[in-house]
């Protein structure tokens, strides 16, 4: 079994006694959508069942001695120039990182926003680091190789249900659409849409010797933070489309860290349907999506 970090107190306040900045070049702008760069043969908006794409979860940090070697090899997984690229399931493999409070605090990529996380994590009752979800109902542990099973035993799944996301990103701005459709009746089941923003291939000496960041979880555009929920409710019913429309700016400072570089052309936007309800269901991923904007 893989090494990992158990989370051994509760957060009880974020406290920064400093803020420095990083900078960033916005860069141009860029419109797309996943009509462009889809490839899984059915999400097409119909109101059929199509191919479930697979979403994993993973909780991590950059404080965690046994992240490392787990997130490099899940990030060879997902590189088609490694010999262990998953080229079977890559496509279709969407990964959301959320960096977490512990083992040891001054991770920078929770610190900017940690609200969203510490929801997220008390969602899962995460408990340790390096931790993985799939498809929300299935814990895959800490092991890189278990995530990649899992995510084989997933990739050929049904769903009512089908996204496309379309946008623009103009600078540091995000706008555009996310339309899910649906080929069942689904009002009332306890459905929730989030939408996401990561970020790729950002560079940082972590004290745990990682360099390369990519997935990380920067905000959700759904729900209501100050409320304390971060999902939109999905009631659709059969032929029907809903239609969330998006306009974010990122903070140029992200993620407030002169240790950090990035670009802004590296983002990334994820929208999934989650069952939030008891029963067999529970906690299940119906549908996921993702939209690179360069």
């Amino acid at each position: 079994m893989a090494k990992h970090y158990k989370k051994v107190f509760i957060l009880t306040a974020v406290i920064s006694s400093m803020l420095i900045f990083s900078c960033s070049n916005g860069g141009s702008s860029v419109s797309a959508s996943t009509d462009d760069t889809s490839e899984t043969g059915g999400n097409d908006g119909s109101a059929t069942n199509v191919k479930s794409k697979i979403l994993m979860e993973l909780f991590t940090s950059t404080t965690c001695g046994p992240c490392l070697p787990q997130n490099t090899t899940l990030n060879k997984y997902l590189d088609p120039t490694s010999p262990l690229y998953a080229s079977d399931l890559a496509d279709d493999w969407i990964v959301l990182r959320y960096h977490v409070w512990w083992p040891s605090s001054g991770d920078p990529y929770y610190e900017f926003n940690t609200n969203p996380v510490i929801n997220r994590e008390n969602y899962y009752n995460v408990g340790y680091v390096p931790h993985m979800y799939t498809q929300g109902w299935t814990d895959s542990g800490s092991s890189a190789g278990t995530w990649r099973t899992h995510a084989r035993a997933a990739v050929d799944g049904q769903t009512p249900l089908s996204i496309n996301i379309s946008g623009t990103r103009d600078g540091y701005n995000l706008s555009g659409n996310v339309t899910v459709t649906s080929a069942g009746n689904l009002n009332g089941l306890g459905l929730q849409m989030y939408v996401a923003v990561t970020h790729d291939n950002s560079q940082y000496a972590a004290p745990n010797g990682q360099t390369i960041f990519d997935q990380t979880f920067i905000d959700f555009l759904t729900g209501n933070s100050a409320a304390g929920y971060y999902g939109d409710a999905l009631n659709i019913g059969t032929g029907e489309t809903y239609t969330k429309s998006y306009n974010w700016t990122l903070d140029s400072n992200w993620p407030n860290n002169s240790a950090v570089s990035w670009s802004a052309e590296d983002l990334t936007l994820v929208a999934f349907v989650q069952f939030d309800n008891g029963g067999a269901n529970e906690k299940r991923i119906f549908q996921v999506e993702a939209l690179h904007f360069d």
